[in-house]
């Protein structure tokens, strides 16, 4: 568990800001959440929708794509259960780095909980559970994520 610093304590409040108060705009969400801690590439174009969750523990290693849309109830994680070490007396949690390219589209409800890499131009549909990687220009569904069909240009 990480300690909390004074930097930590703002980051949080300006995270809860950005996501949960529902009468800011996307954009202006995308700019709060930049402040609190989340790297977005440059928020000009891109959308933060209402109730969007980032991962409070370490934001900064979640960094997000130009002109990418991230709807509503949204979770992003990027620490998660390490199922690998599976100790009767310890839980051991692993931090990895969310990644999100450009252009990308994520659809409302969705859980991304896992170090991934969701590449430039992917659409994400509603309700979905991200766990591995999405190959850029590809369009993803379901719990857990399956491809649906490549994106046409």
């Amino acid at each position: 568990m990480r300690k909390y610093t004074t930097k930590r304590i703002f980051n949080n409040i300006l995270l809860e800001i950005g996501c949960k108060f529902p009468l800011l705009p996307g954009i202006l969400r995308a700019k709060i959440c930049n402040l609190g801690g989340v790297n977005f590439i440059s928020t000009k174009r891109c959308f933060v929708g209402d109730g969007v969750l980032f991962d409070h523990q370490y934001p900064e290693n979640i960094t997000i794509g130009e002109h990418t849309i991230i709807t509503s109830g949204v979770k992003i994680l990027s620490h998660y259960y390490d199922t690998n070490n599976l100790d009767s007396n310890h839980h051991h949690m692993k931090v990895g780095k969310v990644v999100i390219g450009r252009d990308v589209f994520i659809g409302m409800n969705t859980v991304i909980a896992n170090s991934v890499i969701i590449g430039d131009g992917a659409i994400i549909g509603a309700n979905t559970v991200i766990t591995k990687d999405v190959s850029a220009q590809t369009i993803v569904a379901g719990n857990p994520a399956r491809i649906i069909r490549k994106r046409n240009n």
